[in-house]
């Protein structure tokens, strides 16, 4: 593994800052719950995985899970490869996805989407890889900007993530969602907006 990754997401997720850490354990225990409401799942994908943390937290809660992950960074991947060694991952972009035959019970894209210039063909594609759940979670804005603010983060781009190119509200991302799942709950848990819902069909896609 290389010593030298760096990267936003591990540095959240190593945070020593005591608030950050709890706003995050809410928001897996909110993941976990939700999807443990419904039937488990026995193939699961997680686009843009980062590091593998929330893989690791949908392992423990799924035993047997036979969860792949996929993310741009090759360093990313050698570091989810050994925080979940039962798991599959490999390099490779959500556009590479879309060339793909793979389904899954369960898609999980976990603050990717306000990433990408163009999130309409990423969620093309995770609906085309999903047979049965997807777990879409982003951002919610303006309180991600602010709660970075009140951290004093990015404070020269008044708290705007510099990597962040959508800033969706609740409802926005919710109708942006919706164009290609049917919803079946959508919430918010502070700083994230979370959207849990099924493929809509395309018999001529």
């Amino acid at each position: 593994m290389s010593a030298t990754h760096d990267s936003t997401n591990l540095n959240k997720y190593e945070s020593g800052n005591a608030v950050l850490r709890a706003l995050i354990r809410r928001f897996q225990g909110r993941v976990t719950t939700l999807l443990g409401a419904q039937p488990a799942p026995k193939t699961a994908i997680d686009v843009g995985c980062g590091e593998g943390f929330l893989a690791r937290v949908l392992l423990d809660r799924f035993p047997g899970l036979a969860l792949t992950g996929v993310d741009a960074s090759a360093q990313a991947i050698e570091h989810a490869r050994l925080r979940c060694p039962e798991g599959a991952f490999r390099a490779a972009t959500i556009e590479a996805l879309g060339a793909s035959t793979e389904r899954f019970d369960l898609v999980v894209c976990s603050e990717v989407l306000e990433h990408l210039p163009r999130p309409e063909p990423a969620l093309e594609v995770l609906r085309a890889r999903c047979d049965g759940l997807a777990l879409l979670t982003v951002p919610w804005e303006p309180y991600f900007q602010l709660a970075n603010l009140a951290r004093g983060k990015y404070l020269k781009d008044w708290g705007n993530h510099p990597e962040h190119v959508q800033r969706w509200t609740h409802a926005d991302f919710v109708r942006f969602a919706s164009t290609e799942f049917e919803p079946l709950h959508t919430e918010t848990c502070f700083p994230w907006t979370i959207f849990l819902g099924r493929p809509r069909s395309r018999p001529n896609r």
